[in-house]
């Protein structure tokens, strides 16, 4: 059993060194995406087999305020937006994009929500 395990998580670090081992050298096309995302704003970090650049200054969503005759007019939170971006690289080594739209509550500190991918 402890056998089973130990191979187990071998397999997974043997795995994991083979996916994501483009990331420590990435073809010119995607480092300067990479870079030109981040001049643009966003944060890039290294995942498991992919990059993922996220925007740190959100767009900001204004909701309309609920309104009833009892308690009056209550403001609802800002929806704040962020531009998600995984990029992976091929053995072609030109990178492929994945778009994310990430909407979140301001004011909660946790959660947000998935809205569309391109």
């Amino acid at each position: 059993m402890l056998l089973k395990k130990f191979c187990g998580v071998a397999a997974c670090l043997l795995t994991a060194g083979c996916t994501s081992g483009w990331i420590d050298n990435p073809s010119p096309s995607t480092r300067g995406l990479v870079n030109d995302l981040r001049l643009e704003g966003f944060v890039c970090s290294a995942r498991y087999s992919d990059i993922e650049c996220m925007q740190t200054e959100p767009l900001r969503n204004k909701q309309p305020s609920k309104c009833d005759g009892e308690k009056g007019c209550i403001p609802q939170p800002d929806i704040l937006v962020f531009n998600r971006y995984r990029i992976n690289q091929p053995d072609s080594g030109v990178p492929t994009i994945k778009h994310d739209v990430v909407e979140k509550v301001d004011g909660k500190m946790i959660g947000g929500t998935k809205v569309k991918s391109d």
